[in-house]
């Protein structure tokens, strides 16, 4: 039992090393500062070659890919945690169509990737099973985070590799999104639908290199709590692991109870019901006027790390023989999520958003193709000032948009189980429903306008 918690001290010391070299070569290394690749991203790869999926010549642990089913409840149980949206902004058009453009591309990727594989990749590949039609989206709008998630619930089922395959379409997604979304808006810029820049070229030194220069550094986080008492960040760490913990033991819970009444151990995963308690908390802080003393920068924080170090574990415990089995499957899955995605983003994003539709939908291009934070970079770069509310209105958006993905998330995996013959079609066909559904419901409200024309700037006027 000792060398076992010693062995998880070594691989997070480890871990954290990788982020630091990551972080160096993205200060130091202009092609890593050209594509904006995060240092996360570094460093897994860099875990994965030298790892025990690689060369093995870092001493971690070969179940270190583990520690990403972890975190990411703890990701999840923080998401709510001192949040207090503002209501008086939610009511509107604006934030409709925000709601359905980031909603809608969501749902969409999940119908467009069931679709493909039941009717294409099947009929090529019949061994891939029905489940691998959720990697699209699990992977391109969920991220690591999400393939972290929804892997092991579906290997639990029988379904293998899953989580492997999670993280491979979730690495292509992030990087490829960062890529990609660099030449939109280069093409963008040309054609004058920006409006507050000009040129991309010439970046903040802190976008290329990660390294805020002293003038613009900011204090991180209030101290809430007095350090004599309690160090601020240990109480907020421990509101987190209180809802990680209570989704722990409900998940585990619930299982055995539904085992016992229906002879069927129905699995909620832990992340989904950590949220749940996280949700429970929050509302218990603003009911007890305890929530002055939350720092949601410091959550925020917290639930950052958490991310970096799950991005290493899971692309460093990527199987690559698995990658290169799926090889077929993943290419054609992956090329049509970015297919999907642009073509969302100029007939939707366009057509959704009555001012700076370009520089918000860069946050949705973001979203869709791995992580909020890639869609604030994005922004930020065609944004300076973030002027736009692309960031404000896609937070506000989120608070409806998360049932409704969280519930793709648990609600397929259980029918295709149950229905194994036609659990994958009727979800395939259930959710170009919900699509349909969405998008009448869009247009009826005026959330999207099929007959606007994507908005120009002329900037010689500016410069006159």
């Amino acid at each position: 039992m000792s060398k076992a918690i010693w062995q998880v001290f070594v691989d997070f010391g480890i871990m954290a090393i990788l982020l630091l070299i990551g972080q160096f070569c993205r200060a130091k290394i202009s092609i890593f500062q050209k594509a904006l690749i995060p240092a996360a991203l570094i460093g897994g790869i860099l875990a994965l070659i030298f790892g025990p999926r690689g060369y093995g010549l870092l001493p971690l642990s070969p179940q270190f890919g583990v520690y990403a089913a972890v975190l990411i409840v703890v990701i999840f149980a923080a998401t709510p945690i001192g949040d207090t949206p503002s209501k008086d902004k939610v009511n509107s058009k604006v934030i409709g169509g925000m709601f359905f453009n980031l909603t809608g591309i969501a749902i969409l990727q999940y119908a467009v990737g069931m679709f493909l594989t039941i009717y294409v990749i099947q009929f090529i590949w019949p061994e891939v099973t029905d489940p691998f039609g959720l990697m699209m989206a699990t992977g391109y709008y969920g991220g690591h985070g999400t393939a972290a998630a929804v892997g092991p619930v579906l290997e639990s089922l029988g379904y293998a590799n899953m989580t492997d395959l999670g993280y491979t379409t979730a690495t292509v997604g992030i990087v490829g999104g960062i890529l990609l979304g660099i030449v939109i808006i280069g093409w963008g810029t040309r054609k004058g639908y920006t409006h507050y820049v000009t040129s991309p070229e010439e970046l903040p030194v802190e976008l290329r290199t990660g390294l805020v220069p002293a003038e613009k550094q900011k204090a991180a986080g209030r101290g809430t709590i007095s350090a004599i008492c309690l160090d601020p960040m240990a109480f907020h760490l421990g509101l987190i692991l209180l809802a990680s913990m209570l989704g722990y033991y409900s998940s585990a819970w619930f299982k055995v109870f539904t085992k016992a009444t229906i002879n069927y151990g129905v699995p909620i995963p832990a992340f989904c019901l950590s949220l749940i308690w996280g949700l429970i908390i929050n509302k218990m802080l603003n009911k007890t006027g305890a929530m002055k003393y939350v720092d949601r920068y410091s959550i925020s924080r917290i639930q950052g790390m958490s991310t970096d170090f799950l991005m290493v574990s899971g692309i460093g415990s990527l199987k690559l023989s698995v990658v290169l089995d799926y090889a077929g499957p993943l290419l054609i899955v992956c090329v049509a999520g970015f297919v999907v995605n642009w073509l969302w983003f100029i007939y939707i994003g366009g057509k959704s958003s009555f001012s700076d539709w370009f520089e918000r939908n860069m946050m949705v291009w973001g979203h869709a193709t791995g992580v909020a934070a890639t869609g604030l970079l994005l922004q930020r770069v065609v944004d300076p000032d973030l002027k736009s509310r692309g960031i404000e209105d896609s937070g506000i958006a989120d608070i409806f948009n998360r049932p409704l993905i969280i519930g793709y998330q648990v609600i397929p995996p259980i029918i295709m189980n149950l229905y194994p013959k036609s659990g994958g079609v009727i979800v395939t066909w259930a959710t170009f429903g919900v699509v349909a559904i969405m998008w009448l419901a869009a247009y009826k409200f005026g959330w999207w306008v099929p007959s606007m024309k994507l908005q120009k700037y002329d900037h010689s006027k500016d410069a006159a």
